[in-house]
């Protein structure tokens, strides 16, 4: 007969033997999963290379320049568009919103009479 100490040693291997079996296949499926995780940060770093240049092509300020002509007819700033803080302020430590609002529609005017 068996004894009972061989039994238990066999049943206690045969149920590491299946633990290690288990904790082998989660191992398998962590390392495969650790694997689609570096390729989807490599894809998203090429993604982003992309985007990048997209991003300096796009921003490129010639082009820009180029687009707002041709979209906005706009130029560069003239010296006559900027006006002192003087004028903005007839007393030192009060706006007159009155004032301001006609002096920005004047100077809009002047903008706009300008460009076209």
């Amino acid at each position: 007969m068996i004894r009972r100490s061989t039994l238990f040693f066999a049943c206690i291997a045969i149920a590491v033997g299946m633990g290690l079996f288990h904790v082998k296949y989660q191992v398998v499926s962590i390392h495969q999963e650790h694997k689609q995780t570096l390729e989807r940060i490599k894809e998203t770093n090429e993604s982003i290379h992309v985007l990048k240049a997209e991003w300096t092509h796009l921003n490129d300020p010639k082009r820009l320049q180029t687009l707002a002509q041709k979209h906005l007819g706009i130029g560069p700033i003239q010296s006559g568009q900027f006006i002192s803080m003087k004028a903005l302020a007839p007393s030192a430590n009060a706006y007159d919103k009155y004032s301001l609002d006609q002096l920005i529609s004047e100077v809009a005017e002047t903008a706009s009479g300008g460009a076209q």
